[in-house]
C-alpha cells in the first residue's frame, strides 16, 4: 500500500468524527509517510487540537520534522486561551523530546514565545 493508499484508509477508517478516531494515532508512527502525507494526516487530525493527552503530538513528532510538525500546529491554534495552554502542556514535551538539534530546541522557543 502506497503513503498515499494508506492515508486515504487512516482517515477512512478513523475519520474524526468516529469515537476511535485516536486509535489512528496509534497507527501512524508505524510506517513511513511521504511528507506531503504527513502535513494532510497532520492537517486532518490537528482539526481536533488540542489534544487531551501527549499521544497525538507524539506520533506526528515521531514522523514529521520539527519545523513541519509546528507549521501544521501553527494552522490549527485554537482561540481560546486555556485551549493554547492545554495544547503547549502536552506539545512542549512531546517536541523537545524529538527535537534532534539546537536548530530544532531554537523553532520551538521561537514558536512558544510566538503564541
Amino acid at each position: 500500500m502506497s503513503s498515499d493508499q494508506a492515508a486515504d484508509w487512516l482517515i477512512t477508517k478513523y475519520p474524526i468524527e468516529s469515537a476511535d478516531w485516536g486509535e489512528a494515532l496509534l497507527l501512524i508512527p508505524h510506517r513511513t509517510w511521504k511528507r506531503s502525507d504527513q502535513k494532510r494526516l497532520a492537517k486532518y487530525y490537528f482539526k481536533k487540537l488540542p489534544f487531551s493527552g501527549p499521544r497525538g503530538y507524539e506520533s506526528f513528532a515521531a514522523i514529521m520534522s520539527i519545523k513541519l510538525l509546528l507549521g501544521c500546529v501553527a494552522e490549527a491554534i485554537p482561540t481560546e486561551a486555556s485551549r493554547v495552554e492545554l495544547l503547549l502542556y502536552y506539545l512542549i514535551p512531546a517536541l523537545t523530546g524529538a527535537a534532534k538539534n539546537d536548530s530544532d530546541r531554537q523553532l520551538i522557543r521561537n514558536f512558544v514565545m510566538g503564541l
